[in-house]
């Protein structure tokens, strides 16, 4: 007479943790999937839905399948505290046996497509984030007076990130890292009321502004016409002629003189502010292409050797002069 096996242990999947976390993860990928196919087919943008789908609904996922994982330890350990409770082994693979085939292949299946999903979402998720959408709608409160005005600018058609973060990994990661806190100061209402400028972190202008405004072209004088409208009955149209010296910094093309004289081609142009705004600005030093250094101080507010050694020095750019190029 031979003994029944003994029976199976039960799962390690049977705990409250990972049956939470399997609940969690089904429930967030039925109700992704289907929006993410609605989002990619509209011809409408939907920012708030764009939001939920790749933002909050696969970090919720991915939290569930935490859960499931945690779980599974939690429950691994419980039981080997417990020696009346069996603990089940690790499972092992056979691939002579066409039942453990069957699993490999629909395990790897599962994993290609969770694979191919999270690409997708990863994707549309960067892209998202990095589009005037995003910036402009998402947080429409705070970012509707400058959305309007960048909407009827001379950059409308350059997308926000080309501007405040450019080109590059690094200043990707630390642009997601800042705007941690500022979706904080969102929820909170913690965020300054206007926006204060200058900001601090702007990258600098020679790797975002350069990149399509060319230092080296600009020479000579611009012509300018600038229109208005008179109070009269017809409102007649009245027209102000400028001849602007922009110049230029490239000695190559054009005399180092006009307005882009300061341009960093051929002349570094450093400075210290003594308020916030950048707009009192006691000393100034230029280095020449030869190595030439001048220093310029104002005679109503000197800085004293310390002051100057203490202070930020500012590495003149384009938007020191233009400091409202897109938000005008």
């Amino acid at each position: 007479m031979t003994n029944d096996p003994s029976p199976k242990p039960p799962s390690l999947l049977r705990n409250p943790v990972s049956l939470l976390g399997v609940a969690v993860a089904s429930v967030s990928t039925a109700f992704g999937l289907p929006m993410m196919f609605i989002d990619m087919f509209s011809r409408r943008a939907h920012p708030y839905l764009a939001v939920l789908i790749y933002l909050v609904l696969p970090f919720v996922a991915s939290g569930g399948v935490a859960l499931i994982l945690v779980g599974i330890l939690w429950e691994r350990r419980r039981r080997r505290r417990h020696p009346g409770q069996p603990t089940p082994p690790l499972p092992r693979i056979d691939l002579n046996q066409p039942t453990h085939q069957a699993l490999v292949v629909v395990a790897l299946t599962a994993i290609m497509v969770v694979v191919v999903l999270l690409s997708v979402t990863g994707y549309q998720a960067y892209h998202f984030t990095e589009s005037v959408k995003f910036c402009g709608l998402v947080c429409h409160k705070v970012m509707k007076p400058e959305y309007t005005a960048y909407q009827h600018s001379p950059h409308a058609r350059v997308a926000c990130t080309q501007c405040h973060v450019g080109p590059g990994a690094s200043w990707f990661v630390r642009s997601k890292i800042t705007g941690a806190y500022q979706v904080y100061a969102v929820a909170f209402n913690k965020y300054p009321r206007p926006i204060a400028t200058p900001i601090k972190n702007l990258r600098p202008a020679q790797e975002t502004c350069e990149q399509c405004h060319w230092p080296a072209k600009f020479f000579g004088a611009q012509q300018k016409t600038f229109t208005h409208y008179l109070t009269d009955e017809a409102n007649s149209p009245w027209q102000i002629q400028m001849l602007i010296k922009v110049g230029g910094g490239d000695p190559q093309i054009g005399s180092t003189a006009g307005i882009h004289w300061h341009m960093n081609i051929s002349n570094e142009i450093e400075y210290i502010a003594s308020d916030e705004r950048r707009e009192v600005i006691p000393w100034v030093r230029t280095t020449d292409r030869e190595g030439r250094v001048t220093e310029y101080q104002s005679t109503e507010q000197p800085l004293s050797p310390e002051q100057i050694a203490a202070g930020r020095i500012r590495r003149m750019d384009c938007v020191d002069c233009h400091n409202r190029p897109s938000h005008i």
